[in-house]
């Protein structure tokens, strides 16, 4: 287990390096989009294109290995004032509930994601598969996610899983 945790902290920094890391490239070639276009009067398509494609990236590899469940935006008043007990059911009723929709929408996910190998972006004409496969990334993390906590929910030490 200690070495499980220590894979997955090398995999969530080495994530949040390589998005820190595309970031700053989005900011570079922003200004340099802005550069191209208004000092030298020659705008550069592909900039918008690839910002757009990094973005895309960044969001989710960091919404899948970066972010930690309590980073995410959520509505928890009614998990805030439930008693832990409370907050246990929740917490099952929505790693069901969530993990198994996501799990049932999977084949269809890898299903579209395949099939877009025929369609390219209109600048780069990079296939399309390869850049929303991020979102397959996001989208399996978040079912291994649910499991994990569905299995932290239901183990002894459950008053944990409910805390973090």
């Amino acid at each position: 287990m200690q070495f499980l945790a220590s894979v997955l902290a090398r995999i969530r920094a080495l994530a949040a390096l390589v998005t820190t890391l595309l970031f700053a490239a989005i900011f570079a070639i922003f200004l340099f989009a802005i550069f191209m276009r208004y000092v030298l009067q020659q705008p550069v398509a592909w900039a918008d294109e690839l910002n757009i494609i990094l973005l895309l990236w960044v969001m989710f590899i960091a919404g899948a290995l970066v972010l930690r469940d309590n980073e995410h935006v959520a509505f928890d008043i009614g998990w805030n004032a439930a008693p832990p007990k409370g907050r246990r059911a929740m917490g099952i009723v929505g790693a069901v509930a969530f993990g198994g929709l996501f799990l049932a929408a999977l084949p269809g996910t890898w299903s579209y994601i395949t099939f877009l190998w025929r369609e390219r972006t209109t600048v780069l004409e990079w296939r399309l598969d390869l850049v929303y496969s991020c979102y397959l990334v996001f989208f399996i993390a978040v079912i291994l996610r649910f499991g994990a906590k569905l299995i932290r929910l239901l183990g002894p030490h459950w008053r944990r899983a409910v805390d973090e």
